[in-house]
């Protein structure tokens, strides 16, 4: 195959691949899309700069469909965004050899390494349209107990494996991944359920009205949808989730009328209510506020959200970017906050990670370890008018309720808003644009999954060694070949 042409399919099964995720959701072609790559476009390249040239032409296939929601908030964004994120995974593939046993490890331990890079760099990282995503619906999914979304990963590079030994018919290269791909979900099976302390009634509550224009949208209609939308359930909870940007305060949040009537409100409903807060602050910053209100003593704790989302809630580089965007959206800043995502309330401890913070494992894990018998996650898409960003939310709560072994509780301004199981299955799920309030019995527990223990270093390093032995195989290689 000459270069032009593996190139040019290496671009299809790029995007191909990126049809795993929401809201397509065609889970197998994860591992399909990939596996086609490493057998047609990858297994012939022996020099490292057509290895390299072969992953970047897949990747920038993936990314220019998987990140082609930034258009909807900023074309210049894309297309900055689509080569550094290609760089960072395409890397890591060149370096496993053509061929050999250490591919088998290799390809699942780059993966794991590339996608555990992005979703740390740049600006803090953009963990958004990650493999990880694609096989919520599948059956690696519950393998997210043991080591979170990097071991969705690695099952998806297994399983990659699997289809290029199946397509070049060395049926005894299949065997070990095989055993891989179905025993280690099968192990996850076998790990112990955290521990159920007790049962409650939850309610979440979606606002509704049309995607695309949060912008333009005044905050007070926000924040009257959402009481109007209570106000109409018929219903009771011991908890109830507003979404994210549903009140917005002038002066300090404790001082203000919004926070008064949530109180009031909160005692006529005889649940804890946990609501959040665009919370304006002396110059242009403001700070995403998620508070917790007790029926009978008001306000019991505040989270100040503490990964932002740049180019959206902050500007990194402003002085650089402006003068190529237009940034009149975002004229006011946030103020980051610290510590664990974790309300206390009269329920006890609620882990708290506010919309774009779902798609980090760490921050549901650190409100976990501090203590959070339940998540919470208060979250606005209406700013874009598909439902690629809500799908993907959606999904990345369902990894963090796995991971976590946790109820997940996500209400979204416009949807989708969700009641989660600790096994990641929609209990409740509501629609796009729709008012409406979900409510169930969910369960606050208490305990550690291994992936909630361990994180995922281990598996990073692991990865790491993996992908040095690999290099070191190169070199040896090359040495040979010159001799």
């Amino acid at each position: 195959m000459n270069r032009l042409l593996r190139d040019g399919v290496a671009l299809a099964l790029g995007a191909l691949t990126m049809l795993s995720l929401p809201p397509w959701g065609l889970w197998p072609l994860g591992p399909i899309g990939l596996g086609l790559w490493l057998r047609f476009c990858n297994r012939g390249a022996q020099r490292w700069r057509d290895r390299l040239e072969a992953a970047a032409a897949f990747w920038l296939g993936a990314y220019l469909l998987g990140l082609f929601w930034m258009t909807e908030l900023t074309v210049p964004g894309w297309i900055a965004a689509v080569p550094v994120e290609t760089l960072i995974m395409a890397l890591p593939l060149s370096l496993i050899p053509a061929g050999g046993r250490w591919r088998a490890v290799g390809v699942p331990a780059a993966l794991v390494l590339g996608e555990a890079v992005r979703w740390s760099v740049p600006f803090g990282g953009v963990p958004m349209s990650n493999l990880a995503l694609g096989q919520v619906d599948g059956p690696f999914l519950g393998t997210a107990v043991l080591a979170g979304p990097l071991g969705v990963i690695v099952l998806v590079g297994v399983g990659a494996v699997i289809v290029e030994s199946v397509c070049a018919r060395k049926w005894c290269a299949v065997s070990w991944p095989a055993v891989a791909a179905i025993g280690i979900p099968i192990a996850a099976l076998a790990v112990p359920n955290t521990t159920i302390d007790t049962t409650i009634t939850a309610a979440v509550v979606q606002a509704g009205g049309e995607l695309g224009t949060n912008v333009d949208t005044p905050q007070r209609s926000v924040r009257l949808r959402h009481l109007d939308t209570t106000a109409a359930w018929q219903g009771r909870a011991d908890l109830v989730i507003w979404s994210e940007s549903s009140n917005s305060a002038d002066e300090p949040l404790e001082d203000s009328p919004q926070l008064a009537e949530l109180s009031e409100l909160a005692g006529a409903l005889d649940a804890v209510l946990v609501a959040n807060f665009y919370e304006r602050v002396e110059g242009q910053r403001f700070r995403n506020a998620t508070v917790a209100i007790d029926p009978r003593t008001g306000l019991a704790d505040r989270y100040d959200k503490a990964h932002l989302v740049p180019f959206g809630e902050y500007v990194p580089l402003r002085s650089v970017v402006e003068p190529f965007a237009d940034l009149s959206l975002i004229s006011r800043e946030a103020i980051a906050g610290e510590g664990p995502g974790v309300l206390s309330s009269a329920l006890g401890d609620i882990a708290v990670v506010t919309s774009y913070e779902v798609y980090f494992s760490n921050l549901v894990r650190d409100g976990v370890r501090a203590g959070g018998r339940i998540v919470a996650n208060p979250t606005l898409a209406s700013s874009y008018s598909t439902s690629v960003v809500p799908a993907q939310s959606l999904a990345s709560a369902r990894l963090r309720a796995v991971e976590s072994g946790r109820w997940v509780l996500q209400s979204s301004t416009t949807g989708y808003s969700a009641i989660i199981s600790p096994d990641g299955a929609l209990t409740q799920r509501s629609e796009l644009r729709e008012s409406v309030v979900l409510a169930g019995d969910v369960e606050l527990r208490s305990g550690s999954t291994p992936a909630s223990v361990l994180g995922s270093w281990p598996l990073v390093v692991a990865s790491a060694v993996v992908l040095a032995w690999c290099l070191a195989r190169l070199r040896v290689r090359e040495k040979l070949a010159e001799r």
